[in-house]
C-alpha cells in the first residue's frame, strides 16, 4: 500500500510539471470549420493591463495526431492601434480572405519581454498582438480528432477560418474582442507562459465542421484579396 501511495504522489508531481496549475484554456463550443487544403488560424495575445512587461502566444494544432501548427510555424503579426478592419467589424482580421500583406512576418511564438518569442512585437502600452498563420490539411472528416494547444501570457483568443474556437476563461475580454480589450479590468486576472523548451501547452479538443475552400474568391468580389496574393506574403 505504501508503494502505491508513493507512486501516486510521483504521478501527481509529474502531472503538475506537465500541465500548468492555472490551466484555463476553454473551447468556445463552436465547431472548428476546417477544409481539406489550406486553412487559417488566427490568435490574439492579450495583456492583463497597461505596463505589462511581457506578452506571449504560441499555438499548436493537431489533427488526427498530426501536428499542423506549432512553434516555428510561419505567421504574420501586428500590434493593433485600432480595430481591424473597422469598429463595425473588429474581428474581421480573423477571416481567411483578410489582406495581411503589410503585417510583420515571422514565426510562432509572438510577443515580447520574456525570451520565448520568435517574432518580437508589441509593448506594454497596448492590449493586444494579433497573429495569423496558414496551415495545410491533407485529410479531414467530421469525426477527426482536433486538439488545440496554447502557451500564453497573459490571455488569448483563437479563431479557425474566422470562427472563435477557444479562449482563456475568467478574463474581462468581451465576447467580441476589440483592439484595446485587456484581460484585467478589475478581475485581478493574471496568467504566465510556461517558458519551457519545447513549450508546455494547455489543450482543448474541438469538434469539426468540414467546409470548402475558405480562401475561394467570388468573381464579383472585386475587393477581396486572392489566395495567391495572401500566400505570397508567407
Amino acid at each position: 500500500m505504501k508503494l502505491i501511495i508513493q507512486a501516486g504522489i510521483v504521478i501527481l508531481m509529474i502531472a503538475s510539471l506537465i500541465m500548468p496549475a492555472n490551466a484555463l484554456l476553454e473551447a468556445s463550443g463552436e465547431k472548428a470549420p476546417i477544409a481539406k487544403g489550406d486553412n487559417l488560424i488566427a490568435g490574439a495575445a492579450v495583456n492583463d493591463s497597461a505596463g505589462s512587461s511581457d506578452l506571449t502566444l504560441i499555438i499548436q494544432l493537431k489533427i488526427d495526431g498530426k501536428i499542423v501548427v506549432d512553434e516555428g510555424h510561419k505567421c504574420t503579426a501586428i500590434q493593433p492601434l485600432e480595430n481591424i478592419p473597422s469598429d463595425k467589424d473588429p474581428t474581421g482580421w480573423t477571416q481567411p480572405k483578410f489582406d495581411d500583406k503589410d503585417w510583420e512576418k515571422g514565426e510562432y511564438g509572438v510577443g515580447y519581454g520574456d525570451g520565448d518569442d520568435n517574432l518580437i512585437i508589441g509593448n506594454g502600452t497596448h492590449a493586444m498582438v494579433y497573429s495569423r498563420a496558414i496551415f495545410e490539411v491533407k485529410s479531414i472528416r467530421s469525426n477527426s480528432k482536433v486538439e488545440l494547444g496554447a502557451d500564453f501570457d497573459d490571455g488569448c483568443v483563437i479563431w479557425i477560418n474566422g470562427v472563435e474556437v477557444a479562449r482563456e476563461s475568467n478574463t474581462d475580454i468581451p465576447d467580441e474582442p476589440e483592439w484595446d480589450s485587456w484581460t484585467d479590468k478589475g478581475s485581478g486576472h493574471s496568467h504566465e507562459a510556461s517558458k519551457t523548451d519545447p513549450p508546455t501547452y494547455e489543450f482543448v479538443e474541438l469538434d469539426v465542421k468540414v467546409i470548402g475552400n475558405p480562401f475561394a474568391v467570388e468573381p464579383a468580389d472585386k475587393l477581396a484579396t486572392s489566395w495567391g496574393e495572401i500566400k505570397a506574403g508567407y
